[in-house]
Formats: structure tokens, sequence, C-alpha cells
């Protein structure tokens, strides 16, 4: 079948204004809407304004009563959401490299990430060794200077070298890619609060959880959004957890997931009092389009108490 061609020609931002407005925008002069335009593109603020069209009809007429304070409320509570889950999720990711590069270095070596006796599977384990060897090619660290003017770049350098100029989902890969039956893996189980038959539970929260780091990193939509990596939810509940997850593709059950890592590898970065204060402004009726339940603070994992 034949697609059309996309032929739709740029708007001004006068136009862009003027056509919001046609479609029955309220609360919100064509100055305004040009100031906001001309640093948040059209088609961005498109997935914030969706909610509030009849998008079943031509032309997306904005549906009565919606008002532009609830839009904006909207996108300024996601953008506030977006960088407070950026942030605790830098201070997962060092953990995560800290407890790999550790266990397995004590255990195989400073270069066992070369070992391919150690993974599940040949194919992954070169995939992924070729794109730690790419990264660190690309890095411009001063460490990665260091050791190739001293050192004999022939042999690439020890894992907590290389594993700070790689990206978290390959870190995610490569510990997902080492075999079950190996003391390291599920010692760095453990220390994330996970037992020995639980270590696939933790394969599948890193794997989502890069998910949404990657959807932070474009700062694209996150509070309304499905995922589609689902993480795993433990038959074992970790100590503090919650009675029930609504919604097993909704940021409700990353925000559970990361609230569990932080307890343990960065209690300090107070994420329930930050997270408290976005959720200020989310309105409860969109709560369960977030996986939220309503009563969600009083679950034991938001209380803060000590663990």
């Amino acid at each position: 079948m034949n697609k059309k061609i996309y032929d739709k020609p740029p708007l001004s931002l006068e136009d862009q204004a003027v056509l919001l407005l046609k479609r029955g925008l309220k609360g919100v002069s064509k100055e305004e809407l040009v100031e906001k335009l001309s640093r948040i593109n059209y088609y961005r603020l498109r997935g914030y304004t969706y909610p509030y069209q009849d998008n079943s009809l031509a032309g997306s007429p904005f549906l009565q009563n919606s008002k532009w304070v609830c839009i904006w409320n909207d996108y300024v509570f996601d953008s506030k959401l977006v960088n407070l889950v950026t942030g605790a999720l830098g201070h997962i990711e060092v953990a995560i490299r800290s407890q790999l590069a550790l266990e397995m270095s004590l255990e195989y070596g400073s270069r066992w990430y070369l070992d391919p006796k150690l993974c599940h599977n040949n194919q992954c384990f070169k995939e992924n060794l070729k794109e730690l060897r790419e990264h660190w090619g690309r890095s411009r660290e001063v460490f990665k200077k260091h050791y190739e003017e001293d050192y004999d770049n022939s042999y690439l350098p020890p894992a907590w070298m290389i594993f700070e100029t790689t990206t978290f989902g390959i870190v995610s890969k490569i510990y997902s890619n080492i075999s079950n039956n190996i003391p390291a893996k599920i010692r760095i189980a453990e220390y994330f609060g996970f037992k020995k038959a639980s270590v696939k539970v933790l394969v599948s929260w890193l794997q989502h959880l890069n998910l949404v780091r990657n959807i932070c990193a474009h700062y694209s939509r996150l509070f309304s959004r499905s995922f589609i990596v689902r993480p795993m939810i433990p038959t074992t509940k970790p100590k503090k957890w919650v009675s029930s997850i609504p919604a097993q593709d909704r940021i409700y059950v990353s925000i559970c997931i990361i609230t569990h890592f932080l307890d343990i590898c960065a209690p300090e970065f107070d994420f329930r009092r930050k997270l408290r204060d976005v959720m200020s402004m989310a309105r409860k009726a969109q709560l369960p389009s977030m996986g939220f339940p309503v009563n969600w603070e009083e679950e034991m994992l938001f209380k803060e108490k000590d663990r």
C-alpha cells in the first residue's frame, strides 16, 4: 500500500499559536503562546495538549473547559519529575558499575570482561565487548589519556576503568549475560537486596531503568508514558515495598524500584521528600494514568523511616 507523503508546510510561531487558539484553547494569549512555542517545539507540546483534545475529530478541537493552566502545569510537573528521576538514576548507575567492577574483578581478575566463558551467550558477549571498546575509544576522560600515555595499549584497561566510559545499558547487559552460577553475580544481587533466586528480577529492573534513563536523557514525556519494557514484580518482596502495583507499565513501578535502590546506594539523596514535592503538582485525577494508588504516600516504601 502506498503511503501519502507528509507535505504540511512549516508554520511561524504566530501561526502555531493562532492554530491552537482556533482549536479552542482557553486561558492563554497569543503572545504567551508564541513565547512558549519559541522554546518548546509544537509537537513536543502536543504530547501534553493531547489529553485535553478530542482527537477523534478533524483538527483535534480542545474539549470544553480545557484550560492552558492545566496543560502548562502538566508540562512543568513532568519536567520536574524527569529531573528528579535523572538525578536518582545517576546514583544507581554509579553503584551498579562499582559493584560489577569490584566483585567480578576480585574473583576473575581486572580484565574479566574479556572472558566469554563467564557468559551465557557468546554472541551477546561479542556485541557487548564491541560497544565497550567503542565507548572507550571515544572517551575523552583524563584517566584514559593517562592510561594510554603510561601503559601498553595492546591491553585493554581494567574493568573499573573501562566501565566508567560506557553506558548504563551496556553495564546492565554485561551483568545480565554473566552466568547465573557465578558467585560474584549473586553477591552483586545481594548487595542490592536480592536473593540468589531473584537475580532475574534484578536483571529485569536494570533493563527497565535503562529504558527510563534513555527517556529522561532525551527529556521526553515521562509522567503519562506506557513502558514497553516492564519490570518483573518480585514474588519475595523486599523488606520495604508496596502492597500492590496497579499497573506494571507506568511510572509508579519505576518510582518504587528507584526508591528501593536509593535506600541502599544513596540514602542521602532524600528521594522521598523530593518526590512528594514534585508529586504535589499532580492532580488526584492524574494518579491512575501514572499507576499511582491514591494513598501511595501511606505505603511502607514511601514512609521516611529507617530501613
